[in-house]
């Protein structure tokens, strides 16, 4: 052990041990530094891990609280679109949150309600259509009437400027214009004298020309029934021929709308075949000679191979005055 002397027989010792501890404070305190670092990183490395977690679990949670609204948003957007398109059996899954679950089974309720008054319409559409298509059939048949030998005709006439029709590929809405236009095709033989309507022979070129009215007296009649407007050119304009050669107006080829020529052939073929005070009724292969004789002058080539067609398909044969369709 060393001692330190100050003055004369005064003595001062610091033993080694306590100038050691001296000379290790700034270390320690480094020491102690160190350590309160480290435990702040310590904390902020806890903190951005909870931090962490709680943002996750946030955004779990509002996907799965997404998912559960806009799932049923968009069920009922599907419907929604499905009405707009006229199916109204659609509906759209109860389920998610209170509100929407409510909204969806007022939505449900509410194209139920839509359905069934669609249905009621129908069927008063429907009911409506079958009295306006009995109405036109009275009349046809009240005309017919006013002959003997034309009893039938009309109907006749319509089931096969269908059966013409369906061959051609007409539409169904198609299908049912020609078939009321070739129903009323005579209706203005009303506006005829009976005294040329009835004639029992030929008829002179006078009397000829008062029977063409027909045709302009009918579309007249019917005009005024904007239900019936699309029909007004079989009505009129059923005998004019390709060649022009036809009445009332000579029209020519294209000019004659495809309806009065399916309507012209199918009168045609109904009055060869039947009993008329000109004529006996001919075999149903010698009126489709005949008919296709006149090919390109009075008919339309494509309107005789189609009737033609239904004719080998079986679909129209002659049995007294019936046609099986």
């Amino acid at each position: 052990m060393f001692v330190l002397r100050v003055g004369a027989g005064g003595h001062f010792v610091k033993p080694l041990a306590e100038m050691a501890r001296i000379a290790t404070l700034p270390a320690q305190r480094s020491l102690d530094q160190a350590r309160d670092d480290a435990g702040v990183a310590e904390l902020n490395r806890q903190a951005l891990a909870f931090v962490s977690v709680v943002v996750l679990a946030a955004v779990l949670v509002g996907y799965f609280f997404a998912v559960g609204i806009s799932g049923p948003i968009r069920g009922l957007a599907a419907s929604t679109r499905a009405i707009s398109r006229g199916e109204f059996h659609q509906r759209s899954p109860v389920r998610g949150a209170l509100e929407i679950s409510e909204l969806a089974e007022n939505f449900n309720k509410m194209a139920g309600d839509i359905e069934e008054y669609i249905e009621r319409l129908k069927e008063s559409a429907e009911e409506n259509r079958e009295l306006f298509l009995g109405s036109i059939r009275m009349l046809a048949a009240a005309i017919d009437e006013k002959d003997p030998y034309t009893r039938g005709h009309s109907g006749r006439v319509a089931k096969y400027s269908t059966l013409i029709g369906r061959e051609l590929g007409l539409k169904p809405e198609d299908l049912d214009t020609l078939r009321i236009s070739a129903l009323l095709h005579d209706v203005g033989k009303i506006g005829v004298e009976d005294r040329v309507l009835k004639k029992p022979g030929a008829l002179t070129p006078e009397e000829f020309d008062l029977m063409k009215q027909h045709t302009v007296k009918g579309a007249n009649i019917m005009r005024p029934v904007s239900q019936l407007k699309e029909m007004l050119p079989g009505i009129e304009l059923h005998h004019e021929h390709m060649d022009g050669r036809g009445y009332p107006y000579g029209l020519q080829g294209p000019q004659i709308p495809l309806m009065a020529r399916i309507i012209g052939v199918a009168d045609t073929l109904d009055a060869m075949t039947t009993n008329r005070p000109y004529q006996s009724a001919m075999e149903l292969d010698f009126a489709l000679e005949r008919i296709r004789s006149l090919t390109g002058t009075k008919f339309d080539g494509a309107v005789v191979d189609a009737l033609e067609a239904a004719v080998q398909h079986g679909k129209l044969r002659l049995s007294a005055v019936e046609v099986h369709v």
